[in-house]
């Protein structure tokens, strides 16, 4: 039997949440900022002297928790039925496979293909290897 994704009945929040006033907050809100101003190249440079990796891994999260929400807004019009096959078009299909769990791509639903990949991202930023929830 194959592994089901663990979200399927878990509502869409955000992953993390950062507290308020501690660095990475800060950090968040200057991308916030800059995100708002128009210029991308700007949004994206690392704030000088900030740390390469907690700046990559703010956005990350925050752009999971985005992600996240966006789709939870479509997922009652993408389902088993209506959106049976994973895919851009008629031209290309996409097949699940995470080299753990399932380590020959399968053939599934879009919104099962969506719980394996926000399932498997989800993993990945809890995994304090990965993604250390202490700065430094």
């Amino acid at each position: 039997p194959l592994p089901s994704g663990n979200r399927s009945s878990k509502t869409f929040k955000p992953k993390k949440n950062i507290p308020e006033g501690s660095h990475q907050y800060e950090l968040l809100k200057h991308a916030e900022a800059t995100l708002g101003s128009g210029n991308l190249r700007q949004a994206v440079m690392l704030p000088e002297g900030e740390d390469l990796n907690e700046w990559i891994a703010v956005n990350t999260v925050d752009f999971f928790n985005q992600i996240n929400m966006l789709y939870g807004t479509i997922t009652e019009f993408c389902t088993e039925s209506s959106c049976p096959l994973m895919s851009a078009g008629p031209r290309y299909e996409y097949h699940w496979a995470d080299g753990t769990n399932i380590k020959k791509p399968i053939k599934c639903s879009a919104p099962k293909y969506i719980d394996y990949l926000m399932t498997w991202v989800q993993d990945q930023l809890d995994d304090e290897t990965l993604f250390p929830s202490k700065i430094g």
